[in-house]
């Protein structure tokens, strides 16, 4: 295992396994062979409480699903929510090929998958029930956003 100067502990070629993914409601559905091909495009990464894991208005390139732990989502200095396993950021910049309109740390000491955007818009397009749901999530976030 090693270990970066942002605080993450990084396990070189370690993804998650199948099971954790198949328990998380955005992976719903998939059979063992799908959860597999997902799973092998998600290293894991255990980050320390109070790292730095996005800032607002930096290029957006990955993808991010909460495995463990809780992280802290703030746009404009103001915190928004909290996310916790099961739930994921990073989809909007992805998705636009745009900025990141958050900043996103960690609460505490927790464990992320994370996947580069290239691979998510992949995974989308080939399973539609993921990418129906990211959508659903878009469009929620979205409507909470202020208007510009």
């Amino acid at each position: 295992m090693r270990k970066g100067r942002d605080g993450t502990r990084r396990t070189p070629g370690v993804t998650i396994d199948k099971a954790l993914l198949q328990s998380l409601p955005l992976f719903e559905g998939l059979s063992t062979d799908e959860l597999e091909d997902c799973a092998s495009h998600f290293p894991s990464t255990e980050m320390l409480a109070v790292s730095s894991l996005t800032k607002e208005g930096d290029f957006a390139y990955k993808f991010f699903v909460v495995l463990e732990g809780t992280v802290e989502d703030y746009r404009d200095f103001e915190h928004v929510a909290d996310l916790g396993p099961g739930d994921f950021f990073g989809e909007m910049g992805v998705l636009s090929h745009g900025k990141r309109n958050a900043r996103v740390s960690a609460k505490d000491r927790c464990q992320l998958a994370s996947m580069m955007g290239r691979e998510f818009e992949e995974m989308q397009a080939k399973y539609p029930g993921i990418a129906s749901r990211v959508d659903a999530t878009v469009a929620a976030r979205m409507s909470s956003l202020p208007d510009a």
